[in-house]
């Protein structure tokens, strides 16, 4: 009976020994097998122009023709009375998996739809309101996508990995513009692997400006621009008189006194339609040869509406996207109108 009783003690001794060996070797094999999955992530680069004029919003924006497998930035409808564009890293592609890429572009729309859709029947007096919804929801997306980048990344300091610009009417406030912005923060792990977080983005209301400030052309760009060694912005060559749009504005006397409003720095007063029509001609004048453009304009009555629709690839505008319940906190500064 003793012997038996040592013969068990000694085989407790033996698993014990082998489970805490296990215990102190299993947690590496995890990370070896992620590690393993190298991602790659595509940038959409580019500049979007947004011009709020009395009766309409417009969005545009065009490709930097940057690096060769870099994406081009698309207007997406957010709803039936926002636009959105989503830039920076919008491909990511697991390198050595069958899977498709992601493409943030593509989803963008439908992911602010259901953030939408969400903060319209959200009950609680505490709930956020739609920009800081679809702010949220594309969050917890890259937040996904995120957790499978092992790489380095280099960024300047205040760049963000991802920047969404959004623009369009709120009923009895008016129209507004946003950017959000994603920054990463990187943590240093054995063998030279990071682990990537992606922090809640920043808000950032760029229309209406603070008062008192011009109402004019807004001009955002990715990577954030350098105003001291970057192409002039369109509002700069106006003012410049610059020759490619001085033709336009000649050829359209029709469309001269809107511009006029918008130079001067009185948007609100000029037509959505003179605006457009510039803005369509202008901004492909100045942009060197292949240039892609996207363009939609949010009227104040009719809601969302295509200019230049954006490549077959990237997804459709919403259909039935609910507004925002009335009474719902907001980032909003108060509009001026």
């Amino acid at each position: 009976m003793k012997k038996g009783n040592e013969l068990r003690a000694f085989r407790f001794f033996f698993l014990f020994l082998l489970l805490s060996v296990f215990i102190c070797v299993h947690p590496w094999f995890p990370l070896s097998q992620v590690f393993a999955q190298e991602v790659a992530v595509n940038l959409a680069e580019g500049r979007v122009v947004i011009c709020a004029a009395k009766d309409g919003i417009i969005l545009a924006a065009m490709d930097a023709r940057g690096e060769a497998d870099s994406r081009l930035p698309v207007v997406a409808a957010v709803g039936p009375l926002h636009a959105g564009v989503i830039l920076g890293a919008v491909e990511w592609v697991q390198v050595e998996s069958k899977d498709e890429p992601a493409r943030l572009d593509v989803e963008f729309s439908r992911i602010a739809e259901g953030a939408l859709k969400n903060s319209a029947s959200a009950k609680s007096s505490e709930g956020a309101s739609e920009i800081e919804a679809i702010g949220v929801a594309v969050l917890e997306r890259v937040r996904v996508l995120a957790g499978l980048l092992h790489n380095k990344i280099n960024l300047g300091e205040d760049e963000p990995l991802i920047r969404v610009v959004l623009a369009g009417y709120v009923p009895d406030y008016g129209p507004e513009a946003w950017t959000l912005d994603y920054h990463v923060r990187q943590d240093a792990l054995p063998n030279g692997y990071w682990r990537t977080r992606i922090l809640r983005p920043s808000y950032n209301q760029i229309y209406p400006p603070e008062k008192g400030q011009p109402r004019t052309f807004i001009e955002v760009r990715y990577p954030p621009a350098n105003r001291a060694t970057d192409e002039p912005e369109l509002l700069d060559l106006l003012r410049q008189n610059d020759s490619r749009l001085s033709k336009i504005r000649e050829a359209n006397p029709g469309a001269s006194k809107s511009l006029a409003f918008v130079t001067e720095g009185q948007s609100q007063k000029s037509d959505a339609a003179s605006d457009i029509n510039f803005l369509k001609a202008a901004l492909q004048a100045v942009a060197p040869p292949e240039t892609k453009l996207t363009m939609a304009n949010v009227d104040f009555d009719k809601g969302f509406q295509w200019v230049v629709q954006p490549p077959k690839s990237a997804s459709p505008p919403p259909a039935d996207a609910k507004p925002q319940e009335p009474g719902a906190p907001t980032l909003r500064k108060k509009s001026e109108r």
